[in-house]
C-alpha cells in the first residue's frame, strides 16, 4: 500500500478496534436526537438565502415546495455520501466543510433546511432493523406527504401511509421514529 491508502487503511483499524467506545460516546438521548435539527443553526440561514435569494419574494404558501426540492438536490449533489463504520455524529458545519456525510446526518441537514424554509412538518424518519438504520425526510405540504432521501436520491409523494409503503416495498423495516427539533415520535 502507498501513502494515503495506507494511512486510510490504518484510520479504519483504529476505528474499527475503538467502535464499542465511540459509539457509546456518540449515543444520543431523545433531547439531543431533537436538538441535531437545527433550523436556525447559521450556516443553515446561509444555506436557506442562498434557495430563497431564487425567488422574489420567497413566499412559503407558494414556493415552498420548488424551495424544497432545491434543498432536497443540494444535499444529494453536493454533500457525498460517506456511510461511516461506527455510528458517529458530524455538525452541520463539519458536514457543509468536508461536504461528507452519512445517512442519518444528510437526512438531518435536510430536515434542518426544510423547517427554516417555514415547513413544520419536516421530520426525519429512522427505520431501525437491529443494528441497520435508514434514514429519510417526511414533510406534508399542500395535504400530501413527500418523502425525500438525498442519500439514496428517492422521492415520493402521496398519503403518509402510501409512501411509507412504496419506499419500503414489502421489506422489513423494524421500528419507525420520527424527530425534528420539536417533536419525537415512536410508530
Amino acid at each position: 500500500m502507498a501513502g494515503e491508502e495506507c494511512k486510510a487503511a490504518l484510520y479504519k483499524k483504529i476505528i474499527e478496534r475503538y467502535k464499542q467506545v465511540i459509539e457509546e460516546g456518540e449515543a444520543k438521548s431523545v433531547p439531543e436526537l431533537k436538538e441535531r435539527v437545527q433550523p436556525k443553526n447559521p450556516v443553515i440561514q446561509k444555506l436557506r438565502e442562498q434557495i430563497v435569494s431564487e425567488f422574489h419574494p420567497y413566499i412559503s404558501e407558494r414556493d415552498f415546495e420548488a424551495a424544497a426540492l432545491k434543498a432536497f438536490e443540494l444535499v444529494r449533489d453536493e454533500i457525498s455520501n460517506e456511510p461511516l463504520p461506527v455510528e458517529f455524529w458530524l455538525s452541520l458545519e463539519e458536514i457543509l466543510e468536508l461536504k461528507a456525510a452519512d445517512e442519518m446526518d444528510k437526512a438531518t441537514l435536510l430536515c434542518s433546511l426544510l423547517v427554516a424554509l417555514e415547513n413544520n412538518s419536516a421530520r426525519v424518519i429512522v427505520a431501525s432493523e437491529g443494528a441497520d438504520k435508514h434514514a429519510f425526510v417526511l414533510y406534508e405540504f399542500n395535504g400530501f406527504h413527500h418523502l425525500l432521501d438525498p442519500f439514496h436520491g428517492v422521492t415520493l409523494s402521496g398519503s403518509k401511509q402510501e409512501v411509507i409503503e412504496k419506499f419500503f416495498e414489502g421489506k422489513q423495516h423494524g421500528k419507525l421514529y420520527e424527530f425534528n427539533h420539536e417533536t419525537y415520535e415512536e410508530w
